[in-house]
């Protein structure tokens, strides 16, 4: 397990310095005139969609920072107990779990519908 969150904790500090980190990612965006006037409809779609596709990039890049960072706590609590985390350690993954849980959309997830037809038992269930 130590391992394995030294792996975590390095993958987090690699994204942290790269263009993928979540500050950075949305840092340098197209300007809708960088693609012609507004009577080109064309690069007005061009436009929409590259927005779309810079929105869904910059969720993905979040959504990734946070499941890492949740990963490397989840293995930290592992090895000492959740009991023994002082509670400022617990705040956190509660906070990633929540940034984490923002970016979930279950439409996109091919096994929801399995997991909503089927009733979680006490042991499946996340808190």
């Amino acid at each position: 397990m130590k391992t394995f969150k030294r792996r975590v904790d390095a993958l987090l500090e690699e994204l942290d310095r790269s263009e993928a980190a979540p500050g950075k990612v949305g840092t340098d965006r197209l300007q809708r005139a960088q693609l012609g006037s507004s009577d080109f409809k064309e690069a007005q779609f061009l436009y929409d969609s590259y927005t779309l596709v810079h929105d869904e990039l910059e969720n993905l890049s979040k959504a990734l920072s946070a499941q890492i960072e949740g990963m490397g706590l989840a293995v930290e609590a592992s090895r000492v107990g959740y009991a023994n985390l002082d509670e400022d350690l617990k705040a956190r993954m509660r906070a990633v779990n929540a940034e984490a849980e923002k970016y979930y959309v279950p439409g996109r997830d091919p096994n929801a519908r399995q997991r909503s037809a089927t009733p979680a038992t006490n042991e499946e269930r996340t808190f």
